[in-house]
């Protein structure tokens, strides 16, 4: 994540780093704790405090023409397993091994569950380059029938083995059960940034009618990965670099333009959990600020990443406010699963989601929330933390999500946003998860660009605290 301050980066590990560890880059940033709070959600405070200006007053205040807003939406990322990504809350990443049997399930029995208004596909990976090729990428699953990775070359002909095919189709089936339930399924294009994704010049026009005739109400298509009948309900980007904006750019717009052209009904999500929540000193998403802008009118909904970056989530620094400002629109607060899939923090327990939820239910603009991903926040995933490190209870957090949104009380005895820090005296320690090392005065002390910590652990910076 480019142009941030007042924060440690962590080398990422090397080796056997899975891709579903993060939704975001393969670079871990932290920032520091808000002293006064003694540590990360660590002292609750039951008296009410207002919020800060930049929390939940407020709507945007461009001139664009936004598409209806949409309300009290709950959104599932399923496809990378995120289950077993092999984070441990204590001992760090490639640390934790998850029985097969324990991995994500089906997609329908994810829409089942009745919690979930969309489920996003994570993720069609690669894509780009001038010759219309694509790569849909899933993560391990423990349903045999489906899953895998599929090819399209670019040539105009299926070039994938027969059981790759009937994999996919054996999906698509799935896909149909959940619309069936009213179920919305958005193909998430893009993942994080060593994803082999690219822009160059004509790709926005080709690609918005490629996936057009391949993945929505096109009949045109060379191929469709998910069915010939398979009519998924919508497109999301997810870019989390800019490699050359003049080109990317303008790209990205096109794709976005011509889409909504070509498809008055297609639902355009801009950014799945990206743009990151962080704003940095120009005052935008250094990857996509300047395609928000430009197309803001034109996307059904903004997701913004609320976690793995501390210092713009809750309690440091809550920025909702100031992307009402940037974007018309609904925006959805994108969260994490648990606290091995937000590894630099913002995992938002009861207590916390019940202050952030209250800060901004009455905004017009808020849409609802995003969970990466529903194989972490849903039995039998456990619900790992500090406190039950040996003996976590399983996982009911989509429950809990679908709860607050509504309008059940699921916890208290947290306040609102208060003011951010701003006076940074940093600390630092070693540790497998940032909240594990916050709560932990004992661990070593580490220099994160010197790339000090043990095997499977990072160097994680918090505010001073007395411990």
């Amino acid at each position: 994540m480019a142009d941030e301050v007042d924060k440690t980066v962590a080398a990422a590990p090397a080796a056997n780093r899975k891709k579903c560890i993060l939704i975001t880059s393969a670079v871990v940033i932290v920032v520091a704790v808000a002293a006064a709070l003694g540590g990360y959600f660590g002292t609750r405070n039951k008296s009410s405090s207002s919020s800060s200006s930049s929390s939940s007053s407020g709507n945007s205040s461009s001139t664009a023409t936004a598409l209806p807003l949409v309300t009290g939406q709950l959104i599932g990322y399923y496809g990378q397993n995120a289950i077993a990504n092999g984070v441990d809350i204590k001992n760090g990443t490639n640390s934790r091994v998850t029985p097969v049997a324990d991995y994500q399930g089906s997609l329908a029995s994810y829409c089942k569950t009745g919690y979930y208004n969309t489920i996003n596909l994570a993720f069609l990976n690669l894509f780009g380059g001038g010759n219309n090729h694509f790569q849909i990428t899933f993560g391990s699953s423990s349903v045999a029938s489906y899953g895998g990775t599929y090819v399209y070359s670019g040539n105009g002909t299926q070039s994938n083995a027969a059981y790759v095919v009937q994999n996919f189709e054996n999906l698509g089936a799935d896909i149909t059960t959940c619309q069936s339930l009213n179920v919305k399924i958005v193909l998430s294009l893009g993942g994080d940034k060593s994803s082999p994704y690219t822009w160059v010049t004509g790709d926005g026009v080709a690609y918005a009618n490629l996936f057009y005739n391949v993945f929505l109400e096109g009949t045109a298509g060379p191929v469709r990965p998910f069915g010939s009948g398979v009519v998924l309900d919508g497109i999301e980007l997810d870019i989390e670099r800019n490699d050359d904006p003049t080109v990317w750019n303008a790209e990205m717009i096109n794709f976005i333009t011509t889409l909504r052209k070509l498809s008055s009904k297609t639902q355009i999500a801009k950014y799945k959990v990206v743009p990151q929540c962080y704003l940095g000193l120009i005052g935008k998403d250094a990857s996509v600020g300047d395609v928000i802008a430009a197309t803001g009118n034109l996307v059904n909904y903004l997701i913004v990443q609320y976690y793995n970056n501390p210092q713009c989530s809750y309690p440091f620094g809550f920025n909702f406010g100031n992307w009402t400002t940037l974007f018309p629109g609904s925006i959805i607060l994108g969260l994490a699963g648990d606290w091995t899939s937000a590894i630099s923090g913002g995992f938002l327990e009861p207590g916390p989601l019940q202050a952030v939820y209250d800060m901004v239910k009455s905004n017009s603009q808020f849409g609802g929330i995003s969970v990466y991903d529903v194989s972490s926040s849903n039995p039998p995933a456990y619900s790992w933390n500090v406190s039950d490190y040996a003996n976590p209870p399983l996982s009911t957090y989509s429950e809990t999500l679908r709860n607050v949104l509504n309008g059940q009380i699921v916890g208290s005895g947290y306040p609102a946003q208060g003011a951010q820090e701003n006076n940074l005296n940093l600390r630092t320690s070693c540790g497998g998860t940032w909240v594990y090392a916050n709560s932990n005065c004992s661990l070593a002390t580490c220099d994160a660009s010197a790339s000090t910590c043990p095997t499977n652990y990072q160097c994680f910076s918090f505010l001073e605290k007395t411990c």
